[in-house]
């Protein structure tokens, strides 16, 4: 460990001495899902807690990069001596401004970079392989590999699709400033697009969950997947402090118990069960239902 701290001491900003090799890492304290991608590009799991921070403090970071939408633990990276840059996406696209903000990480940030989603499989690591991709270490097939390494479901299309269409932008590009906390999608925003995909779906249950002939590109199994993971952060989302006093115990029971049965919805139509799938769907109608009664049409 001695020999690897040193070598991420020594690293310089725009180069790394190693091009990006995703190695999965004996998790550390804290971490999980770690992977080495260079010498000054890291992966894995939110840090939650002094274990986790003293982990990357071992590991010589000096920025984190999150792409999650919770907020970053500012005050406990400071005591650690590390910054933090936010840059929040979804698991259906990596928006061009955050493709940018990704791109300005990479050049700028003080390194080594340990770069985080919530589990560290999926939004993270396709967040690193664009990181890679900036500072030339990868090209197209290598950043897929990173994903691929890391265990990025592909279930989720729009990453995939998104890390294999990135450009690395010329020096010229302007790049967005980076925010230690970002403005992420306000509770009620983040309904409006599970109303979107909730209705999605009721047009595929119609048809015993294939695409309906009137919207042939529709997919249950998608529309799912993006349910539940929107419904799951937003869950999540409410758990912050500075969230949940604005919203009673009602509120957030039924948000848990929505939660559950979308993660129920999408693994039943997983295994191709449809019977379940519709009992899931059928449970998930009568809580967004009695929720839009009590709190959305009053």
């Amino acid at each position: 460990m001695d020999k690897l701290i040193f070598g991420l001491v020594i690293a310089t900003l725009w180069q790394d001495s190693t091009a990006a090799q995703p190695e999965p890492l004996a998790e550390m304290p804290g971490l999980h899902n770690l992977m080495q991608l260079s010498d000054n590009i890291w992966s894995g799991s939110e840090p939650v807690g002094d274990e986790a921070f003293a982990s990357l403090k071992t590991l010589g970071v000096q920025t984190i990069v999150s792409v999650d939408g919770a907020t970053p633990d500012i005050e406990m990276a400071k005591k650690y001596g590390i910054g933090y840059v936010h840059i929040p996406f979804g698991y259906d696209t990596i928006p061009r401004i955050a493709q940018l903000s990704l791109t300005r990480a990479a050049r700028q940030s003080k390194t080594p970079l340990y770069i985080h989603c919530h589990h560290g499989k999926h939004r993270g690591p396709a967040a690193a392989a664009i990181v890679c991709r900036a500072r030339g270490l990868v090209d197209s097939a290598g950043a897929l590999k990173i994903m691929e390494n890391a265990g990025t479901s592909r279930d989720y299309q729009g990453l995939w699709r998104d890390v294999e269409d990135y450009t690395v932008p010329s020096d010229e590009t302007a790049l967005p400033q980076l925010v230690e906390v970002a403005k992420v999608e306000s509770l009620p925003a983040a309904m409006a697009r599970i109303d979107r995909n909730f209705d999605n779906l009721t047009r595929c249950a119609a048809t015993s969950w294939n695409a309906p002939a009137a919207h042939p590109d529709l997919s249950a199994l998608q529309e799912a997947l993006q349910l539940k993971e929107r419904l799951h952060e937003a869950n999540r989302q409410l758990s912050e402090k500075k969230h949940a006093a604005a919203y009673d115990a009602m509120f957030r029971k039924l948000l848990t118990e929505s939660d559950s049965a979308a993660q129920a919805l999408h693994a039943a139509l997983h295994a191709n069960d449809t019977t379940s799938a519709t009992a899931a769907f059928m449970s998930l109608q009568k809580n967004c239902k009695q929720c839009h009664v009590m709190y959305r049409d009053q």
